[in-house]
């Protein structure tokens, strides 16, 4: 008789757990529907870009298994996103907060911008010129062999470290150049900050680059509106003044 009744007591737990997880699973189903993306730190991409992308995966309409996707990092990624951080409102709200990665430069492409971050992979084609972002002059590749997502096919990558070294100390010094020439020869990098051309030279960037801002603002004073170039290619912690050639006239003048 105990027997029995113990068995039947098992068979009720049983019954009450296989309910409870029917219901549970239930509720992850219908109680967690995704109704609403609500997408924040976006800069290249558009709202709808990102949205679009998270609802290719036919299982996002689930707001829990979106949760849980970019949490471990299992999604798929755009090019130019290093991260999503997805997190919940309420069941039906997602909150993604995205992280772009920095981009290096741009370039012509089939009638718009490409940019590219700091590996020299393609990452973002665009009509939209992002501020901050130089345009680069001196790479050559075939436009057929581009493909988004990998790095553009120049003959020589190295080149991509030495924008990269550049761009670093141009942020460390708050400066955005409107163009960066450096030819994939291997030859001096030029910056031009509107009328006034930068020989930068092969070497040395952060101590040349250093120099940039404080000239700036002094020729901004005794050159205004004056077209020229400064000479920063040979220039090292010996120097004792930089030259400025401006375009108005023969002569140079020493800015330091």
């Amino acid at each position: 008789m105990k027997r029995k009744k113990r068995k039947k007591n098992i068979g009720k737990m049983i019954l009450i757990l296989i309910l409870t997880v029917a219901v549970l699973v239930l509720i992850c189903i219908f109680g967690f529907r995704t109704r609403k993306i609500q997408v924040s730190g976006n800069v290249y991409y558009g709202e709808g870009t990102i949205t679009n992308w998270i609802e290719k995966d036919p299982l996002s309409v689930n707001s829990l298994y979106l949760l849980g996707k970019y949490t471990f990092d299992k999604g798929e990624l755009p090019s130019g996103v290093e991260s999503l951080k997805v997190s919940l409102k309420n069941p039906w709200t997602v909150a993604v907060t995205v992280v772009e990665k920095s981009m290096l430069g741009y370039v012509d492409y089939d009638e718009a911008m490409l940019y590219f971050d700091e590996q020299g992979i393609a990452t973002l084609r665009s009509a939209k010129q992002i501020e901050g972002v130089p345009y680069i002059e001196g790479l050559s590749f075939d436009t057929a062999e581009v493909e988004i997502g990998k790095v553009l096919p120049v003959e020589d990558d190295a080149i991509f470290e030495k924008l990269a070294e550049t761009s670093r100390y141009l942020r460390k010094n708050a400066l955005s150049p409107e163009r960066i020439v450096c030819n994939t020869d291997g030859s001096d990098v030029v910056l031009y900050f509107g009328a006034v051309e930068v020989l930068l030279g092969n070497e040395k960037y952060e101590e040349r680059l250093a120099q940039v801002g404080p000239i700036l603002e002094e020729l901004k004073k005794k050159y205004p509106d004056t077209a020229g170039t400064l000479h920063l290619e040979n220039f090292d912690s010996s120097s004792a003044s930089i030259r400025f050639t401006p375009q108005t006239a023969e002569q140079t003048a020493d800015v330091q």
